[in-house]
């Protein structure tokens, strides 16, 4: 761990699509708690782009409310549609505008780190034919 990693002053925001469905949207949240327990010394947020709350900027403004000088914005996104594309980036600048003080840095989508062709190939190793789901 470096001591930027240690920074308690840092923060991640972990953003996804969001969805009707109360259940997937409460996926979220369970996982940046996961986050946040496997990493004390950071602020851990969450938010959803659409259909759920909180929004990108109340998971922004949550974190600068409870410290954060840095935000890591992960995009928990397979692929690099619209919202990885353009809306994100607007909002990002916008609260950049709005707490000039806190540096705000948004990661590659999720689906592009090549460690998921790993996880794919294992968990269809591992699991037995009646633990997959089919249609």
């Amino acid at each position: 761990m470096t001591n930027r990693d240690a920074d308690p002053t840092r923060g991640l925001l972990i953003v996804d699509h969001g969805s009707r469905n109360a259940e997937a949207n409460e996926r979220l949240a369970i996982f940046a708690q996961r986050i946040a327990e496997a990493r004390p010394d950071w602020l851990v947020e969450y938010a959803h782009m659409e259909l759920a709350l909180p929004d990108f900027e109340t998971g922004i403004e949550r974190l600068v409310a409870r410290g954060a000088r840095t935000v890591f914005v992960h995009l928990h996104f397979l692929g690099s549609g619209f919202h990885v594309r353009e809306s994100l980036p607007q909002l990002a600048e916008g609260m950049r505008a709005r707490h000039p003080g806190v540096e705000i840095e948004l990661s590659a989508p999720l689906g592009d780190d090549p460690r998921l062709v790993e996880i794919v190939l294992e968990r269809m190793s591992i699991q037995g034919a009646r633990e997959r789901q089919s249609s």
